[in-house]
């Protein structure tokens, strides 16, 4: 047998399995602590709503991606090494300029960042970083990459991090919550003095 790495789905349709006996395999699996109950719904301007009934085919958003060459997106992308500083949640503009390397700066004030107004509300930013509000002006950020298998398919839901593509979840300290998870996820420093957030290791 060669020593070629395949995930589970991959080994079992090698050996023929396929349709609903392989997603009853693939089922069985599984954990409780694997699955995510309770999930956060929000309407297209980013308020939370009860179900998935009150939302009358509400476009998806858009998420912002970022501009290299500068215009409104409000994302800045900065060298993400070595920063210097102890800061940390909200602080002053003079204080939030001294954070030379950064990863990201976001104009809270911008369209872009809309979603971080309400509580629970996330974006992503220049592809890379996951960026979520947990109110009262304060903010946390991880890495768009899961530690479980190397995809960008990290949101934020329920106050935790989570993959939509296996399930994976992590706490906003990037700790996993479940067997997908248990790798940890890269999580950074945020600072904001209200109308700018920045990002930084």
């Amino acid at each position: 047998m060669s020593n070629d790495k395949y995930s589970r789905y991959e080994f079992l349709k090698t050996i023929g399995f396929k349709g609903s006996a392989l997603m009853a395999i693939l089922g069985s699996c599984t954990t409780k602590s694997d699955s995510v109950l309770n999930s956060l719904i929000v309407n297209n301007k980013g308020e939370i709503v009860a179900g998935l009934d009150s939302l009358k085919a509400a476009p998806i958003p858009v998420l912002p991606s970022y501009n290299p060459a500068g215009g409104s997106s409000g994302i800045t992308s900065g060298s993400g090494s070595g920063a210097t500083t102890n800061l940390s949640g909200i602080v002053t503009t003079t204080e939030l300029n001294t954070i030379t390397n950064f990863i990201v700066k976001v104009d809270l004030t911008g369209t872009s960042a809309s979603t971080l107004k309400n509580q629970g509300g996330f974006m992503i930013a220049n592809g890379t970083v996951v960026i979520a509000s947990l109110g009262s002006g304060q903010f946390v950020a991880a890495q768009n990459l899961c530690t479980h298998q190397p995809r960008q398919r990290i949101i934020f839901n329920q106050n935790e991090f989570y993959c939509t593509d296996h399930g994976a979840r992590f706490t906003i300290n990037g700790q996993g919550l479940n067997s997908l998870g248990s790798r940890g996820l890269n999580i950074y420093r945020t600072a904001n003095d209200g109308k700018t957030l920045v990002v930084f290791s």
